[in-house]
């Protein structure tokens, strides 16, 4: 039987942060972080991202406060398409949920929780979504008002679902206006910042939303993080030659709204792609002769 050694002062005072703030919050620097992403299943998506979102942590979707950027559609799409294989907990602090337009992006809806705390209050909500993750749901979906992070002590609820999510694996994914709180900024291991490009119109009416995203934080690593368009990896140019956006860790995409005769989708806008300049052929240089050649022609 192996010798249970004391417990040190410090020791107890890292179990009793953690107890209070969840796992997440105090561990040896040398843990593994969870490896595991999961595709989102929008290839343009997931070419700037390590594959897709990383199980285990806090992802961000930031927009414009007051404006349509995209963030909130974008979280019921993503939660829509993981409906599909597991169940998910949509958190909708924002009060915009349409059941009907969650079906219409293809959700199961029988595989999806939606919670609806009272008064929209963020730190009851946030309790909620931990005590759901906990219970082994697997996908987590919150949707912010432009009231997020007014109230006090919600602090301590997201401490208590990052380590949740960490200790469970979970994938949790949310939607704030931007800027987010301070809180939820330095808890996010990836934001994406939407920005609105122009509406799809066809035949007069609005279709669509044009959005660009923009990694703008990536502690995960791998193809999240902003790669100059000179870098190809190995610290040269690369091989084609060139300079693509999903590099600098920005895509395009199209937020096609449902019509009747087609579904609501979500798709990659064509990409920018920059030639590099042609390369002027060298001036000729005149090879010299030697002077008694020169003398006698």
């Amino acid at each position: 039987m192996t010798r249970q050694l004391p417990l040190t002062a410090l020791d107890e005072v890292v179990g009793r942060l953690q107890r209070r703030h969840g796992p997440a919050a105090v561990r040896w620097g040398g843990d593994p972080a969870s490896a595991e992403v999961w595709p989102t299943g929008i290839p343009v998506l997931d070419a700037v991202l390590p594959q897709g979102l990383s199980c285990g942590r806090i992802s961000v979707l930031t927009g414009e406060r007051g404006r349509a950027t995209g963030r909130l559609t974008l979280l019921q799409a993503l939660a829509a398409r993981a409906s599909r294989s597991m169940e998910v907990a949509y958190v909708d602090l924002a009060g915009t949920l349409d059941p009907g337009f969650l079906a219409d992006l293809g959700a199961d809806l029988e595989a999806c929780y939606v919670v609806r705390p009272p008064r929209r209050a963020l730190g009851p909500g946030l309790a909620m979504a931990r005590t759901l993750v906990a219970a082994g749901v697997p996908w987590l979906a919150v949707a912010l008002g432009s009231a997020a992070g007014r109230e006090r002590g919600w602090e301590h609820a997201l401490s208590a679902l990052v380590g949740v999510v960490q200790g469970r694996g979970a994938v949790a994914c949310v939607s704030a206006p931007s800027p987010p709180a301070a809180p939820l900024a330095y808890a996010s291991s990836l934001t994406i910042a939407c920005t609105p490009l122009d509406w799809q119109l066809a035949h007069g009416d609005v279709t669509g939303l044009r959005v660009r995203l923009t990694v703008v934080k990536s502690k995960i690593g791998g193809q999240g993080g902003r790669l100059s368009s000179a870098d190809d990896g190995l610290g040269g140019v690369p091989p084609t030659g060139r300079v693509s956006a999903q590099m600098n860790g920005e895509v395009g995409l199209l937020l096609r709204y449902p019509r009747p005769h087609s579904p609501a989708e979500v798709v990659g806008l064509p990409e920018v792609v920059e030639e590099p300049p042609a390369q002027q052929p060298a001036a000729a240089v005149a090879t010299p002769q030697p002077a008694s050649r020169a003398l006698a022609g």
